[in-house]
C-alpha cells in the first residue's frame, strides 16, 4: 500500500453494509460468514484515449505498505543480517505417475531434488541444496523482453514499489504499474497509457492496481484500492474494458463499504483479483482507520461478470477470510467451467487455508481445509553488494493469484529457507486437500523474493508451468535481477535450483528500500507463431533497478516452444 495525493473527480458510490465481528477472520478458520452485503454500484463509462488527449490530473505520494497483520509495513521489522554458507542439498526419490503435474500411463520413477517438507504432515523447514539434481528446462523461447513502466513515468512521483502486475489479450500487453496503466503490443511497442487518477476522475489517493484478461469474454478487468482521509468511506474502484482493447472504453465502479465490519476510515489494503468463468473473484485485507493503522479482519467475494461486462448496477455479499487470502484464477483457454471456485492463503508456521464456493456470483465462501505444510516466512530482510540499503521480502503472503488446472491449485510464496529468503511452489489437491511443494531459487547463495507463477492445462494431471521471481546474489557481486524458469509435463513438482533463466540484470540501490509488491505470470490466449500454440506462451512482469537506481518493471514473452 502506498500513501498518494492526488487531484482528480468525484465517482459514483454505492453502500455495502457490515455486521460480522473479526476474530475468526485473524484466527484464519473463518468461512461462511457474511460481513457485508446489499446495496447496489452503479457504473460510468470511460474512455481511455479521449482522456489521454484530455487534462491530466498530477499526483504526489509517498510509500508506507504493503500492511501486514501488525498493521506495520510487512518487512520493516526484519533484520538486516546476511546468512552464512551454503546449503546443503537433500534428495528425496518420488514418483509421478500420479498426483499433480503426472501424466496418463504408467508411473515413471525417477531421483528429484525435494525438500524434506513434502510430506504435509511434517514441521520440518527444508535445507536448501546448493546443486540442481536433475536436468531442467526453462521457457526455451524469448519472444520479447523489454522494459515497462519506470519510477520516472509512473504517475506516481517517487513512489515505491511499483506494484507490477501484467495481463496479456489477443493483442496487448496491459501493464498496472504504482499509478498507471500502460499499453503494449506484443512485440513492446507503446500503444496507450494513462494515469489512474484521470481515468477513474477521482480526488482519492489510490494504490495497488490489479489487472487480468477474460480469455472467454475478451476483457480486460481491474482494481485499484482507495486510500482514506480520517472518516472516509471504505472504497474500492472495479473496472472492466467495453471491448477488447485496453486502448478503448472501460466500465468504472466505484464499491463502498460500511457497517461494524467496515467502520469509516477502512483502508481495503492489498485487494486481489481473479476469475472464474462466470465471476470476479475479490478480496482485501483491511485495517482501521486512517493514519494509525489496525488489522481488523480480511474478506472476499465475487462479483457476475455478466453485469460488470454490460455495465449493469451490481451488488455482493463478501464473506471472512483469512489473512491475504487470494482468489484462485481458473486455467484454460477459454477459462474452463467449474462447479466449484477457490481461495487460498497461505498461513506462516501451518501451511494453507483453502476456502470454497459453488461456482457462481454471491455464493457462500466456507473454510473447505487447514492443510498442514509448515514453512516459516522470510527472517530477514533482501541484500544487495555495494549497499547496505536492503530491501523488503514481504511476510510469506501469496503475492499473485495462484491457478487452478483440473483437481490441483499451484501457487507460489515467499519462504526462509536456511536462513536465506527463497520461493515455495506447489500444488495442493481440491479432492484430498493435500500439499506437494518444492522450492526454487537461482543458486546456493541468492536472496530470493517476489514469485508469481502461471499455469496451462497440457492433458490429464498435467501442465506447464512459468515461475516468476526477483534475486540478489551479494557473494557474487549480482544486484536486483528478473528471472524465469518452467516445469514441463509429467515432470511432477521439481525443485527448480540453479536452473532458472536470468531475464535482466540489475543495479543495486539505495534510494529505495521497498520493492514489489506484486509479480505477475499472464498466460498467453493465442498462439505465439504456427509452430508454438496457444498455452505454451506466457507473459511475465516483475521489478528491477537501474543504472540511476531508480525502479523499473520487465515484461517478457516467454514460451515453451
Amino acid at each position: 500500500m502506498k500513501l498518494r495525493y492526488a487531484l482528480a473527480l468525484a465517482a459514483s458510490a454505492v453502500c455495502i453494509a457490515g455486521t460480522a465481528g473479526t476474530a475468526a477472520a485473524q484466527s484464519g478458520t473463518a468461512g461462511h460468514k457474511a460481513v457485508s452485503g446489499g446495496g447496489v454500484a452503479t457504473a460510468r463509462s470511460v474512455n481511455l484515449r479521449a482522456l489521454a488527449r484530455g487534462t491530466q490530473l498530477p499526483v504526489h505520494g509517498s510509500s508506507v505498505g504493503p500492511l501486514g497483520i501488525n498493521g506495520r509495513p510487512a518487512g520493516a521489522d526484519l533484520p538486516a543480517r546476511r546468512s552464512a554458507g551454503r546449503k546443503a542439498p537433500s534428495v528425496v526419490p518420488v514418483s509421478r505417475g500420479h498426483g499433480p503435474n503426472s501424466t496418463p500411463g504408467a508411473p515413471r520413477r525417477s531421483r528429484v531434488s525435494r525438500p524434506a517438507t513434502l510430506h504435509v504432515r511434517t514441521a520440518l523447514i527444508p535445507t536448501r541444496p546448493a546443486f540442481p539434481r536433475v536436468p531442467h528446462t526453462p521457457p526455451t523461447t524469448i519472444n520479447a523482453n523489454f522494459n515497462g513502466v519506470r519510477q520516472f513515468n509512473s504517475n506516481c512521483g517517487g513512489c515505491q514499489p511499483p506494484d507490477p502486475n501484467a495481463a496479456v489479450g489477443t493483442t496487448q500487453i496491459a501493464e498496472a504499474v504504482n499509478l498507471r496503466l500502460q499499453v503494449y503490443s506484443k512485440t513492446g511497442s507503446a500503444l496507450c497509457g494513462i494515469g489512474l487518477n484521470t481515468l477513474l476522475g477521482t480526488t482519492s489517493s489510490l494504490s495497488d492496481p490489479h489487472v487480468q484478461y477474460d480469455n472467454l469474454r475478451n476483457r480486460f478487468s481491474m482494481v485499484v484500492t482507495v486510500v482514506p482521509t480520517p472518516g472516509a468511506t471504505p472504497s474500492l474502484y472495479l473496472l472492466a474494458s467495453r471491448g477488447t482493447s485496453a486502448c478503448g472504453s472501460w466500465w468504472v465502479y466505484r464499491l463502498t463499504f460500511s457497517g461494524s465490519f467496515y467502520p469509516a476510515g477502512t483502508l481495503l489494503d492489498y485487494p486481489y483479483l481473479g476469475q472464474d468463468r462466470v465471476s470476479l473473484l475479490l478480496s482485501s485485507n483491511n485495517f482501521c482507520c486512517a493514519n494509525s493503522y489496525s488489522y481488523i479482519n480480511s474478506a472476499a467475494f465475487s462479483i457476475s461478470k455478466a453485469l460488470v461486462y454490460s455495465g449493469a448496477p451490481v451488488s455482493f455479499t463478501s464473506y471472512s477470510v483469512a489473512f491475504s487470502t487470494a482468489p484462485v484464477n481458473v486455467s484454460g483457454i477459454p477459462i474452463a467451467p467449474t462447479t466449484s471456485t477457490y481461495f487460498l492463503a497461505s498461513v506462516p508456521g501451518s501451511g494453507y487455508d483453502l476456502y470454497r464456493m459453488t461456482t457462481g456470483p454471491g455464493n457462500p465462501i466456507v473454510l473447505q481445509a487447514a492443510i498442514s505444510s509448515p514453512f516459516s516466512a522470510p527472517s530477514r530482510r533482501v541484500n544487495q553488494p555495494g549497499t547496505t540499503q536492503t530491501l523488503d521480502p514481504l511476510d510469506g503472503r501469496i503475492v499473485w493469484d495462484p491457478v487452478l488446472s483440473q483437481n490441483f491449485i499451484w501457487f507460489t510464496h515467499g519462504i526462509d529457507l536456511s536462513g536465506y529468503p527463497s520461493v515455495r511452489y506447489g500444488a495442493i489437491s481440491v479432492l484430498s486437500n493435500s500439499a506437494t511443494v518444492a522450492t526454487a531459487y537461482h543458486n546456493a547463495t541468492s536472496d530470493d523474493f517476489n514469485p508469481s507463477i502461471g499455469v496451462t492445462n497440457a492433458g490429464g494431471s498435467a501442465i506447464y508451468a512459468w515461475l516468476n521471481w526477483a534475486y540478489t546474489d551479494t557473494p557474487h557481486n549480482r544486484a536486483t535481477s528478473d528471472t524465469s524458469n518452467g516445469v514441463l509435463p509429467g515432470t511432477g513438482v521439481p525443485n527448480l535450483i540453479g536452473t532458472d533463466r536470468t531475464l535482466v540484470v540489475g543495479s543495486p540501490t539505495s534510494s529505495n528500500f521497498r520493492f514489489g509488491d506484486f509479480s505477475s505470470v499472464a498466460v498467453d490466449p493465442v498462439a505465439a507463431s504456427g509452430s508454438c500454440p496457444a498455452g505454451r506462451t506466457a507473459v511475465t512482469n516483475q521489478e528491477f533497478f537501474g543504472t540511476n537506481g531508480q525502479w523499473a518493471t520487465r515484461v517478457a514473452r516467454l514460451s515453451f516452444c
